[in-house]
């Protein structure tokens, strides 16, 4: 008997959670959001079910995204 995987687990279900967070990024610029978009890239990186292109996609921006979400230093400039 297969036992479906939780909605939280699916690939499908995080990227939807992601395109959310970078859609509400992209209108308020929140670090805290951008620490939750770095957070589910991390997730889909890692994910075993979700497409090679798609994990080395993720990882590679998981560090932009942890920097957006780091406290603006004063000499730094704007994020954009």
């Amino acid at each position: 008997m297969h036992t479906p995987e939780p909605d939280e687990a699916r690939v499908e279900t995080v990227i939807a959670a992601l395109l959310y967070l970078m859609t509400h990024y992209a209108r308020t610029g929140c670090p805290r959001l951008a620490l939750c978009v770095s957070r589910h890239m991390q997730c889909l990186a890692s994910h075993p079910e979700a497409p090679g292109v798609l994990r080395d996609i993720c990882a590679s921006l998981h560090g932009a995204w942890s920097h957006a979400a780091a406290p603006a230093a004063p000499d730094r400039g704007p994020l954009h």
